[in-house]
């Protein structure tokens, strides 16, 4: 974890956390969360979804989240978290997760788990064992 951890890490659900609802997470991906709000760094899901189904979803997993959001617009939730807690990063891996991030003044971080291309300048990881370096290079770019 680096020295100045952010204040949060939220995360999308879908193409994310898992390839869709229902299905078995990515290796990795409950484990490095884990680890991540073990040391102490709040965990958001924010997931494009009814807010009963993504709560739903979490606990079918047991991801244990400080919150979970189901919303239809990303971009106001993570403004509220940025405002509340300071400098976080988003995680998500559509175009449409780097826009909310940027709407929201949120470092965005790629998730590019099922081998896609990488768009943007955004850091970007193929495997959630890589995440923390990701991350890192998110944080390293805001200062």
């Amino acid at each position: 974890m680096p020295a100045s951890p952010p204040a949060f890490v939220a995360v999308d659900w879908n193409g994310t956390v898992v390839p869709f609802f229902g299905l078995d997470p990515y290796p990795d991906a409950l484990a490095t969360l884990g680890r991540l709000r073990a040391s102490g760094v709040p965990l958001v899901v924010v997931s494009r979804a009814h807010p009963r189904t993504i709560r739903d979803e979490v606990a079918r997993l047991a991801l244990d989240a400080d919150e979970v959001h189901g919303v239809l617009d990303k971009a106001p939730v993570l403004a509220d978290l940025a405002a509340a807690r300071g400098r976080g990063v988003f995680v998500g891996d559509t175009a449409s997760d780097q826009a909310a991030a940027r709407a929201a003044d949120v470092p965005f971080v790629q998730a590019r788990l099922e081998g896609g291309p990488a768009f943007g300048d955004a850091p970007d990881f193929l495997r959630w064992a890589d995440f923390e370096t990701a991350l890192l290079a998110a944080l390293a770019a805001v200062g």
